[in-house]
Parts: structure tokens; sequence; C-alpha cells
């Protein structure tokens, strides 16, 4: 039962149904001086008939989005050659494309409706201002429930469109952020990683990548709980946000690992942003405001330099920067360590001052 709900009686078969009628009534008040009575209702039967085999065998093949869209073009197409059959005059013409630009224009019912009543009212004061004729007045009347239906049909495909753009919008967000934090998430980040790599060679511009973690993260949890290791993540991920450049990309590997991805930047530049970011962690006060606490961050970095050291891979220059993650952990935590490139054996550590925290696995 759902489901024969969900195929036949939504708004848009069941628009489809208003349009076809509203076109049938028209034909047959409409159609005397082009057809005979018996071929009206003919026509009408078989118009009934088409709609009947396109509402209730097109869905079986093709999706939804897909439906409307050929319900759509279909309708453009049937309802002027209706009107033209009929021996409509040209000025319903203009207001029903009117109306569907409008209403394509919108992308929302009710915008679209109150448009076209703006257009339905300047229509009928035009015609009554140039017109004399009172039994003119008495087909624009008959015209208005004609106007509705169209506007209702061609506002919810306006608007079904609309929705359908913003799910796909929310859905490719939402497959690419980090829910928790709402940076970038791994899939993200291995993809601008390869991107800013292949960049990097065919430019010939440096690239650093970061690795970080949050020293001594798992204490927090098991002190605090769970939703304040939440908060603390969240936090921190604010404060790597607002050390990034617009073209940089920081973002959230897992756990209380990140990224961060520093297009043309060498060494020295690299360290430099690192450092700053230590610093601000170093001197946050994390918490929830009534328990607070201090913490900081390990920082691995690299530096690939095209001409300089050999085009890797995605996985190499991450491999890279996690052993000067480990080293910087190695040393003491608290510190930002720079792993060259083209030699995987040798650290250069640029460590900030402050005392060492006692070494333990993180």
């Amino acid at each position: 039962m759902i489901d024969t709900w969900d195929k036949y009686f939504k708004p848009i078969p069941i628009l489809q149904w208003l349009v076809v009628i509203a076109l049938s009534v028209h034909v047959l008040i409409n159609g005397e001086s082009s057809f005979s009575s018996g071929q009206a209702a003919v026509f009408v039967l078989a118009l009934l008939a088409c709609n009947a085999a396109l509402l209730y065998g097109l869905p079986k093949f093709i999706s939804m989005a897909d439906f409307a869209t050929a319900l759509a073009v279909i309708d453009t197409i049937l309802v002027p050659a209706t009107l033209y059959a009929t021996g409509t005059t040209s000025d319903l013409f203009v207001v029903y494309f009117g109306i569907i630009m409008i209403a394509a224009a919108s992308g929302n019912l009710k915008r679209s409706l109150a448009l076209a009543a703006v257009t339905c009212v300047a229509y009928v004061g035009f015609t009554l201002a140039t017109s004399d004729d009172m039994a003119q007045l008495q087909t624009i009347l008959l015209r208005l429930p004609f106007f509705l239906v169209v506007t209702l049909f061609y506002g919810v495909l306006g608007e079904f469109a609309q929705r359908e753009r913003i799910d796909k919008e929310i859905l490719a967000y939402a497959a690419t952020h980090d829910e928790l934090t709402g940076l970038p998430n791994r899939r993200l980040l291995m993809e601008t990683l390869a991107r800013e790599l292949e960049a990097a060679k065919r430019f010939e511009t440096p690239l650093s990548y970061a690795i970080m973690d949050l020293d001594y993260f798992k204490r927090i949890n098991d002190t605090y709980g769970h939703d304040m290791g939440d908060l603390v993540l969240r936090d921190y991920s604010s404060l790597l946000a607002a050390q990034s450049r617009g073209y940089d990309m920081a973002g959230r590997l897992g756990g209380d690992e990140y990224v961060w991805i520093l297009p043309r930047v060498k060494r020295e530049g690299a360290l430099a942003a690192g450092e700053r970011l230590r610093e601000a962690v170093d001197r946050f006060q994390f918490g929830d405001g009534q328990t607070m606490f201090r913490l900081t961050t390990s920082i691995g970095m690299t530096t690939y330099l095209p001409g300089k050291t050999a085009h890797p891979t995605p996985a190499e220059i991450i491999k890279t920067a996690d052993i000067a993650l480990y080293e910087a952990k190695k040393q003491g935590r608290n510190r930002v360590c720079h792993q060259p490139m083209q030699d995987t054996t040798a650290t250069e550590s640029v460590a900030a001052e402050p005392a060492a925290d006692k070494a333990e696995k993180r």
C-alpha cells in the first residue's frame, strides 16, 4: 500500500492529472471551432489514456528525477499544442510560458504561486484596459483555473529540482567531511593530496605536508569521558582551521590525528606554520567552562621540492611525515619535526623550548 501511494499519489503525478483534466475541460469548452463534439470527446479520451499509461508505466523504467524531467518536457509540448489545436488566441501562450519561466526560476512553490498571481492579475488588468467586451472577461475567468493548475505543476517540479540539488549537495558534503569537526575527512584529504602533488610537479612549486595529534589525548577520554574528548577535538579543529590559509587544506584523519596540506610552502614556511599552531594549542584553555585544562600537540612535517626530490606518491609523503611525528614524540612531544623527503633516516627537528613531557606511548 505504501509503495502504491509513493508511486502514484505523490504531488507530481496528482498535478499531472490536474494539468490533463484542465486541458480536457479546455478542449470540451473551447474546442468547438476546431473539433466536432465527437472529435473532442475522442481527443479527451486519448489524452486521459495516454496520461494514465505515462504515469503508471514510465516510473517502472526510470528514476523519479528523470520521470519529473520527462513530464516537464512532455507538458511543455502538449499544453501549447493543445491550445493551438483549439484555436486559442496568442495572448494565452504568452501568459502560459511566462508561468513556466516563473516556476522554473523560483524553485519554490509558494514563490511560484505568488509570482504567477501577479502575472495573472497583470494579464487580466491589461485585457480589461484594452477591451470593453464582457465576453472577453468571461473567457479570462475561465482561463484562471487553468493558469493555477499549470503554475502548481511547474512550481512543484521547480521545487522538486531545487530539493534534489540541495540533497545532493548535503550528501556530497557528508561524504567528504568529518561529522564531528566539520573538517575534510580522509577521503577528501587523500584526493586533495594526490591532486596537489601532481600540481606541484607540473608547476614546479613546493608542497609541504603535516600530520599531527594531541599529546596524551587518551587520558582525556579516560579521565573526563568521551563527550569531553569530542569537545577537545572540535576546539583543536578550530585552532587548526584558524592557522590555515584559504588554499591550505586541514582535515581529520581519524581519532586525534589531523593532516595539514600546505601548497607552495617550503621547509622554512612549513616549520613556521607548524610552530604557530603548536603555540596556539599550548596557550589554549580546553574544557567545558567548568573543567579546564591545557594540552599540547606534536607535529610531523615534510616537504616535496620538485626537481630536488623524487616525485612521491601520497603514501610515501604520508609515511615520511609520520616518521617526523614519531621523532617529535620520541624527543618529548610538544614540538615540530621536519623529515626531508630525500633522506628517510635523518630527521631535522625544530622544537619549541617548553619543558618536554615525560615520554610514553601516545
